[in-house]
């Protein structure tokens, strides 16, 4: 997907060559649908095989995660298509954990379901039904 990734702490960093994409269940062995978030500096935020619960809220221009700590960072992702799953100012609190090499997000139905809809009607990417 066509995105902008930046972190924000006490000064804000694009950044350049992250990935942003709709990882459909039954493909390359994804259980659930997820969105997927690629860049090494993200498993600063959270390492590999870790994970929290976080709110995530929609903006203008796409969403914000705020990871919360000692101090507070938050991962601002600006995509159009990211829009159509929480509106402006909707929020929710859902399940992020880190992966190798970035974070994915675990939404709740709802946004799976708009998620689900965004990559059948972008990407001709239908759901399947996962198998072990």
């Amino acid at each position: 997907m066509d995105c902008k990734v930046l972190l924000k702490n006490e000064k804000t960093l694009e950044l350049e060559d992250a990935e942003v994409y709709i990882h459909v269940k039954g493909y390359s062995l994804a259980r659930v649908t997820h969105l997927d978030i690629e860049h090494e500096k993200l498993n600063e935020l959270l390492p590999a095989e870790s994970g929290k619960f976080l709110n995530i809220t929609g903006t203008t221009e796409g969403i914000v995660i705020k990871f919360e700590g000692t101090k507070e960072k938050f991962l601002i992702i600006e995509c159009e298509l990211l829009k159509e799953v929480l509106a402006s100012g909707e929020k929710t609190r859902t399940w992020v954990g880190g992966k190798e090499g970035g974070i994915y997000i675990g939404f709740r139905k709802a946004e799976i379901e708009k998620l689900e809809k965004i990559a059948s009607k972008k990407f001709g990417i239908e759901p399947r039904k996962y198998v072990d």
